[in-house]
């Protein structure tokens, strides 16, 4: 093989671990969906258990297994701490989630995800809360672990994520839970009627069906640019050796058609 070739080869051999590289990556994102979607289905409508027994250290982010557990907890809602996280979209419409914190009857205290409201007339805040419960409240709910921290600009009352650290300082709650719970039912005499909407169901597996047809269109690629290689060093192979031509068709005289 000439030097010519050795180095196309060289660039067709990248060219195909580069194009299977991306088919992994693409692969990887498809799968961690598909984990991601059948952890929360095995997870979403189980029966709820104790907090405490949930999430044992409540210093501790849950981890891939404690994250959608369903959860119950008794205590009081701290009003006046709550926290409104801002650019929450539901519907194609933008608005807030209502993070309000709750002492438990156990003394610790963890950040309740109330639902969502949507943005007010001037979109700097809502034109109306619903009333936070009073008295004891049993509350059901989702275990989550925090987000990440956006480091936005302080609003008075609001945050741009919920980030237990942030929350932490904003409610005034240095030792609450390093979680938040995504409510689903409260239960107590001291329930309004009117509560903030609540949030859909998430689907982690959306469209992972894409990244699965990404990855084999890569794989394809890396097969067809070794094929192409393959082919075209034969043609020339083929070439150098003397590959019989096939026969030029005899060209026919207007004479000899005539005498036919």
């Amino acid at each position: 093989m000439s030097r010519r070739w050795l180095g196309w080869l060289a660039v067709a051999v990248l060219a195909a671990a580069v194009c299977v590289f991306l088919g992994r990556w693409q692969y990887t994102r498809y799968d961690h969906k598909i984990t991601a979607e059948n952890h929360l289905e095995a997870n979403y409508n189980g029966a709820p258990v104790d907090l405490a027994t949930a999430q044992p250290d409540p210093s501790g982010a849950p981890d891939a297994e404690q994250q959608w557990k369903q959860v119950r907890f008794t205590g009081q809602y701290l009003a006046d701490r709550q926290v409104l996280i801002r650019n929450r979209p539901l519907d194609k419409t933008y608005g807030y989630e209502v993070v309000v914190p709750m002492r438990t009857t156990t003394g610790d205290v963890v950040f309740v995800d109330r639902g969502w409201i949507p943005n007010g007339r001037t979109a700097a805040a809502p034109d109306s809360v619903p009333p936070t419960p009073t008295g004891t409240v049993q509350v059901t709910g989702w275990l989550r672990a925090g987000e990440p921290d956006l480091k936005r600009a302080e609003v008075p009352g609001q945050a741009a994520s919920i980030n237990t650290t942030l929350l932490r300082e904003l409610s005034g709650q240095p030792d609450a839970r390093n979680a938040y719970v995504l409510r689903r039912t409260e239960v107590g005499a001291g329930v309004p009627q009117t509560l903030p909407q609540d949030l859909p169901k998430p689907d982690p597996g959306g469209y992972a069906w894409i990244n699965f047809s990404y990855a084999l269109q890569w794989w394809a690629g890396a097969i067809a640019v070794l094929a192409f290689f393959l082919l075209r060093a034969r043609r020339e192979h083929l070439d150098q050796i003397g590959r019989p031509k096939a026969p030029k068709p005899k060209k026919t005289r207007i004479w000899d058609e005539e005498d036919d």
